[in-house]
């Protein structure tokens, strides 16, 4: 089996001024992201950001979800950021999943690699932190709901015959049998209407041709991916 890391767009594109309409947020103030790690092809390589705050004070949670926060909010955010990730040690490991968090300090960014876990085995500061992102995310879960014509859709090849395939239901192909795409648009669309973004721990398989199978699944973009 093809095993994979995927690194969600949140850690790895550049941050890009949105060209949508006037009023978007441009750029992350804070990101607790997930980008993924080393995993069975299918098996909770894709996860959304549980939070992402903007300039504005907009707070994206899990991709699905938005709600613009009270200025003090993101004030105590920001300074309970900066004050954990001053002193947060990578925790990570290699080829094993991991929270990317980062937080805009002075021109440049704090960051952190916390390796998977309880967020217990973290430092104080750390798992204060990750409470207030939790308090946030939940209520941004009741903002208003975050559909957008955009979408990163992942995709992995399977070098074994699953149990159960259905036909690739677009047009083509993935240009990738592993990797990931960002679409916009008619095929962003077409992508939210024929594959079901998974909910579970294996992603869909899908049959691409002779002999060829692939896993698959995608979620909503952010304003800046």
């Amino acid at each position: 089996m093809d095993r994979r890391t995927f690194l969600t767009c949140a850690a790895g594109t550049a941050v890009a001024l949105c060209a949508a309409g006037a009023g978007t947020p441009a750029r992350p103030l804070f990101e607790w992201s997930r980008p993924g790690g080393f995993f069975a092809p299918g098996r909770g390589v894709l996860q959304p950001p549980p939070l992402v705050v903007y300039d504005d004070g907009t707070a994206y949670a899990d991709a699905a979800a938005s709600l613009r926060l009270p200025a003090a909010d993101v004030r105590d955010l920001r300074r309970e950021a900066v004050r954990a990730l001053a002193t947060a040690v990578d925790t990570s490991r290699p080829d094993q999943p991991f929270d990317l968090v980062r937080v805009r300090a002075g021109a440049g960014h704090l960051s952190a690699r916390l390796g998977a876990g309880p967020v217990l085995a973290h430092p104080s500061a750390v798992q204060s932190l990750w409470s207030r992102v939790q308090s946030l995310r939940a209520r941004a879960l009741r903002g208003e709901i975050w559909r957008p014509p955009a979408v990163l859709l992942a995709t992995v090849r399977l070098d074994f015959t699953p149990a159960e395939s259905t036909p690739w239901p677009l047009p083509a192909p993935p240009d990738l049998l592993y990797g990931e795409q960002l679409l916009r648009g008619e095929a962003a669309r077409a992508v939210q209407r024929l594959v079901p973004p998974a909910r579970e721990p294996e992603w869909p398989r899908y049959r691409v041709g002779p002999g060829a199978y692939i896993a698959a699944t995608w979620r909503y973009l952010l304003p800046h991916e």
